[in-house]
């Protein structure tokens, strides 16, 4: 069984740079809230039978071999901050093997106070969810508590993949933003599997009550896709700042591809109009063919290189740079727009890349964040920054001395 380690830790805090008006004549250092991680348990969560840790200041690195149980943490940390899992798309499949329920307890510290997120995993039945001890109503209102971005060697799938990939990379980052879409994005999801069902069953036929499910999708649909183009307004630019950054040679353009037309204004209401008009439009053809053909779960995002299209042109260096620097470009728009650092996840980061390339990354590190990396060697991690080692094996975690 992993045995307990404690390490002693301070909160951390940044600083950025916040626009006022052309008359002003400069820019205001504004003070921006640190989130950090002090602490993590760990109950049947993976291979992990029982894990309990405080994280020391500074960076901190996971080492250990394959299969160690390291990438696990940081897959714990991010189901924490985003309800979801990089590696799995099941929540059932997090809880060890033999056991019927995990436990995730992240202890986060931010604007002077401390809140306990209590999550548990379970392979049947309604999970179990505590904020500072106490039940909450919905899961999902403990998002926001932990906010965190997440690069993870499946990441470079966000720029060579399929468009699922780039969909649900934008929709982490709305959800970062702004919490609340999170029910958006499940209200979609549960009212196109509906409308799905209905034309599938249909056969070929006008469904009855099509006409309600329209406007099922019509009005979170356009909620969400109002969302979606104004996160890719915020990550555009960091991501492309980023990319400079970390040793990218061409500029790295990001841009939103709906399959909606879009409309003159953002306003939610107007893309949900869009959607009505489209579905009027293809009413024939889903018949049809028995599936829903417009609404944002037929989006893109473009992600380019040198003006040309990543999913194609890009080398495996190349999307590798590109995908890490999305991920710091969702952590720098989460500052900007929200005034809170995330926490910044790597797993299996440094490995790919050259000497230089590997300190420019280090150094690319946003400074106010605290920074959780997971990697196979020590020697992979920047020299740049001052590594707290957390040695992982089958027996447990133990931190440098």
């Amino acid at each position: 069984m992993p045995r307990r380690i404690e390490a002693g830790g301070v909160a951390l805090a940044g600083k950025r740079v916040v626009p006022v008006s052309a008359d002003a004549g400069q820019d205001l250092l504004a003070p921006e809230e640190g989130v950090r991680l002090t602490a993590l348990e760990l109950v049947n969560f993976r291979l992990w039978s029982e894990l309990s840790l405080s994280l020391p200041d500074g960076p901190i690195a996971f080492v250990g071999q394959n299969a160690s149980g390291k990438t696990s943490i940081l897959e714990a940390i991010w189901y924490a901050a985003s309800l979801s899992s990089h590696r799995a798309s099941s929540d059932a499949t997090l809880v060890r093997a033999g056991e019927t329920a995990a436990i995730v307890r992240a202890t986060v510290e931010s604007s002077g106070r401390s809140d306990l997120v209590e999550l548990e995993i379970v392979t049947h039945g309604r999970p179990r969810t505590k904020l500072g001890g106490s039940p909450v109503g919905r899961r999902r209102d403990v998002l926001g508590t932990l906010r965190a971005t997440l690069f993870a060697p499946e990441r470079v799938a966000v720029v060579r993949g399929d468009p699922g990939e780039r969909r649900r990379f934008v929709d982490e980052l709305l959800v970062q933003l702004q919490p609340r879409y999170q029910a958006v994005i499940r209200e979609y999801e549960r009212a196109l599997r509906q409308r799905n069902a209905l034309l599938r069953e249909a056969g070929g036929r006008t469904p009855s009550g099509l006409e309600a499910w329209d406007e099922a999708i019509a009005v979170p649909g356009g909620e969400l896709h109002a969302g979606r183009a104004d996160a890719i307004e915020a990550l555009h630019p960091a991501a492309a700042r980023a990319y400079r950054s970390v040793g990218g040679e061409s500029e790295l353009g990001v841009r939103y591809v709906p399959k909606t037309d879009p409309p003159d204004t953002a306003h939610p209401a107007a893309w949900t109009e869009q959607i009505r008009r489209g579905l009027a439009a293809r009413r024939t053809d889903e018949i049809v063919r028995g599936t829903t053909l417009v609404g944002p779960h037929r989006d893109d995002v473009e992600v380019t290189i040198a003006n040309l299209p990543a999913r194609t042109h890009a080398s495996h260096g190349e999307a590798w740079l590109a995908s890490m620097a999305l991920v710091l470009g969702m952590h720098d728009a989460v500052s900007e727009r929200v005034g809170v650092t995330p926490v910044v996840l790597l797993d299996d980061a440094f490995s790919l890349l050259d000497p230089v390339r590997r300190e420019r990354l280090g150094e690319a590190l946003p400074g106010g964040a605290q920074v959780i990396a997971a990697a196979s060697d020590a020697r992979e991690l920047p020299s740049s920054r001052p590594w707290s080692v957390a040695l992982v094996t089958s027996i447990g975690v133990s931190f440098d001395a």
